[in-house]
């Protein structure tokens, strides 16, 4: 490592989001809500009023006692000292959280619950007047000495510290301990259900630090409680015996890269001999590449077995048989070429865009549901014009000679 690295306050800003979560699955009360680097490192808030503000220290280590002439300790007091109105009795609760150990005896030992406010005063005002502490203590030991008694005491009254806290390398434990009663038996699998938690808790986090604003749902400076146990419900469900994950990084409707040479597979010729619209056409390589990508992960991860797809596919092609069926009964006799082509979109959109049916009763990814039948027109085992097997014959005899 480097004189000039950069390593800790990296991790430090990855603790504090990490750290963040944690907190927010230990105490997530119904109407409650958290936000990042709004208030301070983080707080918890009510509607845009916050009620605890949060200041986090962390050392990879851990170790580091917290004691009366501590940097970390004195740093926080003065900015809390600057911006959270100290004489103020009943501001929002001060909560100091630090992986370092409270030193017996001091401050920070008296400010752990139960509160000793009037031993944590007694030991804050020796060391604010101690010339030995560090330099880096001065001014808030300055700004504390220039408090008014009564002041100072109203200050302290809402001070609280956590100390001992898991550092950045053990937080995922301790949130895997939290979140183990929603978690699949099987350790790949809880690998991969803290991975999609983690996925969605820092997309959230980027989204408060950016001050994002999203036409549909406003700005997104906090998570609240509900966004939270929605997220463990929906995860719950996707790893149980019911459903199935979904994986965020196959969002790629936008991803030119990711989709390349698809617009040539059979599936979308299928559709072209139809003239299906050109926006329709690219929703319909989207669905094929998720489903296909979705699919070939479940059956690696064990979430699917080959026996469930060939099940799912059978019910599909029973249930696009019948669909296909129906048109042909319902067309006239010596159809026109344009009434074949429309016969073929009206099945299309009945088979595609009807009430889906799911692989299992709890998977509400409609993409893998259309996707799944792209995947079987790709194979030539269903279609959508009256005489796609003649069609799609041809076009495999000119792909072949070319």
């Amino acid at each position: 490592m480097t004189k000039h690295s950069a390593a800790g306050s990296a991790l430090g800003y990855q603790y504090q989001a990490d750290y963040c979560l944690l907190a927010f699955l230990r105490d997530s009360g119904p109407g409650r809500s958290i936000s990042l680097e709004l208030h301070d490192d983080f707080a918890w808030d009510d509607g845009n009023v916050p009620t605890d503000l949060v200041q986090v220290k962390h050392r990879v280590t851990g170790a580091g006692g917290l004691g009366d002439r501590s940097d970390a300790l004195w740093r926080t007091l003065k900015v809390w000292m600057d911006e959270a109105n100290p004489a103020d009795p009943d501001g929002a609760r001060l909560c100091l959280v630090t992986t370092g150990t409270a030193a017996p005896g001091s401050a920070a030992a008296y400010l752990q619950v139960p509160v000793n406010v009037d031993a944590a005063l007694t030991a804050l005002r020796a060391a604010a007047i101690d010339d030995a502490t560090g330099e880096g203590t001065a001014p808030g030991r300055s700004q504390f000495r220039k408090l008014s008694p009564t002041v100072q005491r109203a200050f302290v009254s809402r001070i609280q510290v956590v100390d001992a806290q898991p550092t950045i390398v053990d937080i995922e434990a301790a949130i895997r301990n939290i979140e183990h009663r929603h978690m699949p038996a099987d350790a790949q699998k809880q690998d991969e259900y803290i991975d999609q938690l983690f996925g969605w808790w820092r997309r959230r986090v980027v989204e408060m630090l950016s001050h994002r604003y999203f036409p549909n749902r406003g700005l997104r400076a906090t998570v609240t409680s509900s966004d939270l146990q929605f997220q463990e419900n929906r995860l719950a469900v996707a790893f149980s015996n019911n459903g199935l994950p979904e994986y965020d990084d196959l969002d790629i409707e936008d991803d030119d890269d990711a989709l390349a040479g698809l617009d040539n597979e059979v599936f979308v010729h299928q559709m072209q001999i139809l003239k299906i619209d050109q926006m329709l056409l690219r929703q319909a390589i989207v669905d094929y590449y998720r489903a296909t990508t979705s699919e070939t992960r479940w059956l690696d991860r064990d979430f699917l077995e080959r026996d469930d797809v060939r099940k799912y596919e059978r019910r599909l092609k029973d249930r696009w048989r019948s669909s296909f069926g129906m048109m042909c009964t319902r067309m006239p006799e010596n159809p026109t070429a344009s009434q074949r082509v429309e016969a073929g979109r009206t099945l299309l959109q009945e088979v595609l865009y009807g009430a889906p049916v799911p692989i299992r009763t709890q998977v509400d990814q409609d993409f893998y549901y259309r996707g799944k039948h792209h995947m079987l027109a790709q194979a030539g085992e269903i279609g959508w014009h009256p005489e796609f097997e003649s069609r799609l014959g041809a076009l495999l005899v000119g792909q072949a000679d070319g």
